[in-house]
């Protein structure tokens, strides 16, 4: 009684506190093994949710600062802790904001066409850019919500750039590039591409 009563007099939640630092510790680790099983299923919603890494460090960041704050209720202790994780997390905000277009390509969709006969399946033409250099990318969607599976099927870059992709039937895509025109056929129930073209 009396250990619980110090406690709430110096403002010490040592359970909560701890509870945030394990569940901090283990958001990279979450990423981690997520990113893995969103690469092995394909699972659209996977690969969504896991497809970046900095939203789970700066949550990170902000679980860990908040534990500490409350584990422990020496100033000594709490602030100089709570301070870098603070940092850490503007580091991490700013840092996606400055060079957020430099270290990912920032795909946007800009076309998007469903399979010939009904098939429950379709294909997107993505656009980026590498600094200042164009990107396309061609994917795969196969199936619909939770159970959507998509796959990148071909990326272009500048110097091999892209020009069309058409369907020939529900499970063959015939991809164009400057170099020539690819077929690429999809297995009829996951939509796995039994070749990619990567010229990006």
């Amino acid at each position: 009684m009396t250990t619980m009563t110090n406690a709430r007099a110096t403002g010490r939640r040592p359970v909560p506190g701890a509870v945030l630092i394990a569940a901090g510790l283990l958001a990279p680790v979450v990423h981690a093994v997520g990113h893995q099983v969103a690469g092995a299923t394909r699972l659209l919603v996977l690969l969504t949710v896991f497809g970046q890494a900095w939203p789970y460090w700066f949550a990170m960041t902000l679980l860990c600062g908040a534990g500490v704050r409350l584990v422990s209720a020496r100033r000594s202790v709490w602030v100089p802790v709570v301070s870098v994780c603070a940092a850490a997390a503007v580091l991490l905000l700013l840092g996606r904001l400055a060079f957020g277009g430099l270290l990912s390509p920032d795909w946007r969709e800009s076309r998007r066409v469903a399979a010939p006969g009904g098939a429950e399946r379709y294909v997107t033409v993505e656009t980026g850019r590498a600094v200042i250099d164009p990107l396309w990318r061609v994917t795969v969607v196969s199936g619909s919500g939770l159970t959507a599976r998509g796959h990148v099927v071909a990326t272009y870059g500048e110097r091999s750039g892209f020009l069309a992709v058409a369907w020939d039937g529900p499970d063959t895509l015939l991809v164009t590039g400057t170099d020539g025109v690819v077929p690429i056929r999809l297995d009829s129930r996951t939509g796995k591409p039994d070749r990619t073209v990567d010229l990006g």
